[in-house]
């Protein structure tokens, strides 16, 4: 619909200047020219200076399109005056000769400094407009993640604000190369003779030059203000070996099984934090959106770094659901690789939980309602534990939805958690232990994803209203669980995957409350009576959880420490503890040899007889 009305106003651009200069080539080009300049600077306006309109692909009602043309016409308007007054007492005169080869250049010139210009203006605008402030390592990821599926609206989104501008910009800067005229300034005294007082500027295709150059400047500037551009410049050359010198490999040597081997299920829910409980309970707001959930979670352990509801500081590189699950995973940081170590998707390969329990005769499996495609992480489960993926893609191909079927990432949770029933059930039939992770989706930003199901909406946010109802189904998911016969010999971890990423709902909170992810530990082998001292005000990471989820089945840790990470049961200062949040949130930034060594793409294969891989 929006190119239509371009190409409308286009021709009535095109039929003015005939009008104006007659049938001729130039009154034409002079038309599309001006109608190029005047639709770009309408839709980059409107891009730039309102947030999340999707020009292209979007819902529009019929005021918005009488505004834009009417906006377009305005700007047209003021171009054609301009062009006008320019050809008057202060005009341009075309310069006579053939095209040459620099000319050619100089419209590429004009193209590669328009697109520069516009990936460092728009590109940095939407990072910062939909995350905020965002840290090098998920910067790196979200612009390297290859393969990726995403929403619908998100689509319409990137596609709108950032790829219709840069390329608006490639196309204005193109227009510089084609400045082929003298500005003349003549005759401003009614008593001058024809002749006198002209000047004649020659300099004009430069002048044109050093304006778009000007631009890219205070471009780059830009992007380094909105951007962690230093964080990543200083990926590639400041160094540290705190990574190395403070991992343990798991080996068969410090990792040992229980005789008696318990089934182990993950629900990683999405973007869930203790913020959303009430004040009272440790959370931001007087209300309480997840009262299910906190019943839940005082039924069992979990570890807080205050005396109330709280969990681990969300360190460098454990910012996304992948790098949650990496860090969780395996103990360490998802690092972003340097421009010298291989891709920079290129994921760690230490190992995982999935790696030791599958070596230890676990079935394992993963179920997502999104394409595992995704970041390449379907993948990483298979590489790390052989992984059974139930994503959307096998459901497809089983027949439970139809193959056009998408809503939100893939399906939606309400559709999950059945899944999720008949695949335990299944699981819980083999004479194996299992290893269940489960991904929801439906909390992801923006908004949430609002399920048909959802009949209570107590609240006036939309997003607040998906957390309630989120949180209500997964406890019933819980619930269930627990009715099961073989729930005597299972484990339940619950957690967040990362701090939500939904900047509109965090609007106007203060920025000195320490937000951070929820987690809980149900039929723990610890039980639930553990001393105080050991899960209240506790500093720690996302890599914590490694050895503390290993540790919640019975598995014995040889001086309670894997990974990065150490067995919170056990009451053993952790990293954060010893040295401190800023001296690790200082070195996980630097690049890390030991980190590259081990990254799927490099990792030197070690004896998988020794190290569970």
């Amino acid at each position: 619909m929006l190119i239509i009305n371009q190409i409308i106003i286009t021709i009535l651009l095109v039929i003015a200047m005939i009008l104006l200069y007659g049938r001729n080539k130039e009154a034409i080009f002079k038309g599309l020219a001006i109608s190029v300049i005047a639709n770009s600077f309408s839709s980059l306006f409107l891009i730039f200076f309102r947030n999340k309109i999707y020009l292209y692909g979007g819902e529009h009602g019929n005021t918005f399109w009488i505004k834009y043309s009417l906006f377009a016409i305005g700007v047209s308007f003021i171009l054609v005056v301009i062009a006008m007054l320019l050809e008057g007492k202060i005009h341009l005169e075309k310069k006579n000769g053939k095209w040459k080869i620099l000319d050619y250049v100089l419209v590429l010139v004009g193209i590669l400094f328009g697109f520069l210009n516009g990936t460092l203006i728009f590109v940095p605008t939407w990072f910062n407009k939909t995350f905020g402030e965002i840290p090098a390592d998920h910067f790196i990821f979200l612009i390297t993640q290859g393969n990726g599926e995403s929403t619908k609206a998100q689509d319409l989104e990137i596609f709108n604000s950032m790829m219709v501008p840069v390329i608006m910009t490639a196309i204005i800067g193109g227009l510089v190369g084609f400045v082929r005229s003298n500005l003349v300034i003549e005759n401003f005294r009614n008593d001058s003779k024809e002749g006198e007082n002209k000047y004649i500027f020659k300099h004009t295709k430069l002048v044109a030059f050093i304006l778009l150059l000007s631009m890219f400047a205070g471009s780059v500037v830009y992007a380094f203000k909105t951007i962690p551009l230093r964080d990543i410049i200083k990926l590639q050359f400041e160094k540290s070996t705190y990574v190395g010198d403070n991992y343990v490999m798991p080996t068969s040597e410090n990792v040992k099984m229980p005789k008696k081997k318990r089934n182990l299920i993950h629900i990683w829910m999405e973007s869930v934090e203790n913020s959303y409980y009430s004040k009272e309970l440790g959370g931001y707001d007087d209300k309480n959106l997840m009262p299910d959930l906190v019943k839940l979670s005082d039924s069992g352990v979990s570890f807080s770094h205050t005396d109330k509801h709280g969990g681990p500081q969300q360190t460098y590189a454990s910012g996304h659901s992948i790098a949650g699950m990496v860090n969780m995973n395996s103990g360490v940081p998802m690092l972003a690789a340097g421009m010298r170590n291989g891709s920079n998707l290129s994921y760690p390969d230490f190992p995982t939980i999935g790696d030791i329990l599958k070596k230890n005769g676990y079935e394992t499996e993963f179920i997502l309602g999104s394409d595992s495609k995704w970041g390449g992480l379907g993948d990483y489960y298979k590489k790390h534990g052989d992984f059974k993926i139930f994503d959307l893609v096998y459901a497809r191909e089983q027949k439970l939805i139809p193959e056009n079927y998408k809503v939100w990432w893939g399906f939606e949770d309400d559709k999950l958690y059945e899944y999720a029933k008949d695949e335990m059930n299944k699981l819980a039939k083999s004479d194996k232990p299992f290893y269940l992770i489960i991904e929801n989706a439906d909390t992801h930003f923006p908004n949430g994803y609002v399920s048909k199901n959802m009949k209570d909406k107590p609240f006036e946010m939309q997003y607040a209203n998906v957390i309630h109802y989120s949180q209500k189904e997964t406890v019933k998911l819980v619930q269930w669980i627990q009715q099961q016969e073989w729930y005597k010999d299972t484990t339940i971890v619950v957690t967040g995957d990362h701090k939500s990423m939904d900047k509109k709902f965090f609007e106007g909170w203060d920025p000195q409350y320490n937000r951070t992810i929820v987690n809980m530990f149900l039929n723990s082998i610890h039980g639930n009576d553990l001393p105080k001292e050991i899960t209240n005000n506790r500093m720690f990471a996302p890599f914590d959880m490694f050895p503390t989820i290993l540790s919640s089945i019975g598995v014995e840790i040889k001086d309670n420490r894997l990974g990065m990470g150490t067995d919170l049961f056990s009451g053993d200062k952790t990293l954060l503890e010893k040295d401190g949040l800023e001296k690790v949130e200082t070195e996980l930034p630097k690049r890390s040899e030991f980190y590259d060594s081990h990254r799927e793409s490099w990792a030197t294969k070690q004896d998988k007889d020794d190290v569970y891989k």
